[in-house]
C-alpha cells in the first residue's frame, strides 16, 4: 500500500492511499477466512464455513471491512510518519466505489489538525493583586444577610401579608371564560411580580392580603401560554390566597446560638473568615483569567477552520434563541445576528486559541487527569443535580460528553498552575 500526504492548508492534511489489487484481495481473503471461523451457517460445522460461502453471503460487508482496515492503516501511518496531531477522527464514506480487478483500491480523505505553534513564556507572568481587605462594614452587612438567610416564616394572621412576607396561593390565568393555566401551592411575595401582571399592581394587591383572599388582577398573557391565540392578549390573573406568612429574622443572640458560637466577636470572626475565603477565590479566578487572556493575545496560530465555523454558528444560534425568547421579530433577529457575526467569529477564534494553549501547557507540564478525578467530578455533578452517580455517568457516556468533562478538569489544572507560577505583586 502506498500512502501520500499533502498539506493544502496549515491545519489540514489530505491522505491518499493506493492498494494493489493483489494486496487488497489477499487481505480480503484473510478476513473471509476469519469470518468463516466465527459464523454459523446451516450445512457447515461451526468455525468451518469456506471463504467462498462467506463471500456469497457477506461479500459486501467483508469488502467494506477490508477497505476500512486499509484506510485505518493509512491514517495511522500518516500520523506516525508526519507526527500529525488530528483534531478529530475523520468522517469517512467507504461505501462508494468498487475494487476493480487489475486496478486495486484507491481512496482519499482529509483530516483537520491541531495547530503547530511554539509556546511562549507562560510561567512567572507578572500580575498585580486587586484583592482588598474585608472591611468592618462588609462584615456587618454579611451578618445581616446571614440573619435574613436564617429567617423563619410565621403565620401573619389578621395583620395580613407584609411587603417582605410570603403567601402560599393558587394562581389561575382566565381568558374568555377559559382557564389557561392553574397551579396550586405556589409561593408568592409582593416583592416578586407575577409574570404577565404589572409589578406595582401585583405588589399593591398582595400586600395586606389575608388567608382566603381572592384577588383578580389584569394580566397580559406571556408568549408561552396555550392556546397560541391567547398570547399577548389581556385577561385575568386570579390569586386565591391559602395562607400568608410574615418573615421573622432571628436576633443577633438567636443567630449566635443557632451557629453554636461563643459571642458576637466569634460571629464577626467567623463571617470575616468566610468573606476572606470568598474574596480569595474571586481573586484567584481573576488572576487565572487575566493570565490566560494575556497568553491568548501573545500567541498567534493557524486555526482549524471547521472548529471556528462550528463555534461561531453555535454562538449565533444561541443569540437567535435568546432574541426569540424575548419576543423579537424574526426580521430583527436576523438583522442583529448579521451585525454580531464578526464579533461571534472573533470570540470563537479566541476560544480556539485558548483551548489549544491550555492543551499544550497541560502536555508540556504533564498535567493529566486520573480516573479518580473523573469519578470525583461525576459525583460532584450528581450531588449538585440531586441525582445518582450511575445516572450521571450513564448520561455523560451516552452523550459522548466524557472528553469534554476531562478537558474541563484539565483547564482547571492549567489555570491553577498558571496562577501558582505567576509573579503576583501587591496592588496599588
Amino acid at each position: 500500500m502506498e500512502v501520500n500526504v499533502e498539506r493544502p492548508a496549515p491545519c489540514v492534511a489530505k491522505i491518499t492511499l493506493s492498494v494493489p489489487f493483489e494486496e487488497f484481495t489477499s487481505e480480503k481473503q484473510k478476513m473471509l477466512a476469519a469470518a468463516g471461523r466465527q459464523l454459523r451457517v446451516k450445512g457447515f460445522r461451526p468455525g468451518h464455513v469456506p471463504p467462498q460461502v462467506v463471500e456469497k453471503l457477506y461479500g459486501k460487508e467483508v469488502e467494506f471491512e477490508t477497505k476500512k482496515s486499509f484506510v485505518q492503516k493509512a491514517f495511522e501511518r500518516a500520523i506516525q510518519e508526519q507526527k500529525f496531531k488530528p483534531l478529530t477522527n475523520p468522517n469517512l464514506d467507504l461505501g462508494e466505489g468498487t475494487v476493480l480487478a487489475g486496478v486495486g483500491y484507491s481512496y482519499g480523505f482529509t483530516i483537520n489538525l491541531r495547530p503547530e505553534f511554539q509556546l511562549g513564556q507562560y510561567k512567572g507572568v507578572e500580575i498585580a493583586s486587586e484583592k482588598k481587605p474585608v472591611s468592618d462594614e462588609e462584615v456587618e452587612a454579611a451578618i445581616e444577610q446571614v440573619a435574613k438567610n436564617n429567617a423563619r416564616p410565621e403565620p401573619a394572621g389578621d395583620a395580613g401579608l407584609p411587603e417582605d412576607g410570603m403567601a402560599v396561593a393558587r394562581v389561575e390565568f382566565l381568558w374568555n371564560g377559559q382557564t389557561l393555566f392553574m397551579r396550586d401551592g405556589l409561593r408568592l411575595s409582593p416583592a416578586s411580580p407575577i409574570v404577565g401582571v404589572e409589578a406595582e399592581a401585583s405588589k399593591k394587591a398582595l400586600t395586606g392580603a389575608k388567608d382566603g383572599s381572592i384577588l383578580d388582577l389584569e394580566a397580559t398573557f406571556p408568549n408561552d401560554v396555550e392556546p397560541e391565540e391567547a398570547r399577548g392578549q389581556a385577561g385575568t390573573c386570579r390569586i386565591t390566597v391559602n395562607q400568608v406568612f410574615k418573615v421573622v429574622t432571628p436576633t443577633r443572640t438567636e443567630l449566635i446560638t443557632a451557629l453554636k458560637l461563643a459571642d458576637e466577636a466569634a460571629l464577626a470572626a467567623k463571617v470575616r473568615e468566610k468573606l476572606e475565603e470568598a474574596a480569595q477565590d474571586m481573586e484567584n479566578r481573576r488572576i487565572e483569567q487575566s493570565i490566560l487572556e494575556r497568553l491568548i493575545d501573545s500567541h498567534t496560530m493557524e486555526l482549524p477552520e471547521p472548529m471556528v465555523e462550528d463555534n461561531t454558528k453555535n454562538r449565533l444560534d444561541g443569540l437567535r434563541r435568546e432574541l426569540a425568547s424575548q419576543g423579537t421579530a424574526e426580521g430583527e433577529i436576523e438583522s442583529q445576528v448579521q451585525a454580531q457575526t464578526g464579533s461571534a467569529r472573533a470570540q470563537a477564534e479566541r476560544m480556539a486559541r485558548g483551548y489549544f494553549l491550555i492543551e499544550k501547557i497541560a502536555e508540556q507540564e504533564n498535567l493529566k487527569v486520573t480516573d479518580e478525578e473523573v469519578v470525583k467530578e461525576l459525583r460532584s455533578i450528581a450531588e449538585r443535580n440531586r441525582s445518582t452517580f450511575d445516572e450521571v455517568h450513564k448520561y455523560y457516556r451516552e452523550k459522548n460528553l466524557m472528553p469534554q468533562l476531562v478537558m474541563e478538569i484539565v483547564e482547571r489544572k492549567v489555570r491553577a498552575f498558571l496562577r501558582e507560577h505567576a509573579s503576583v505583586t501587591a496592588g496599588a
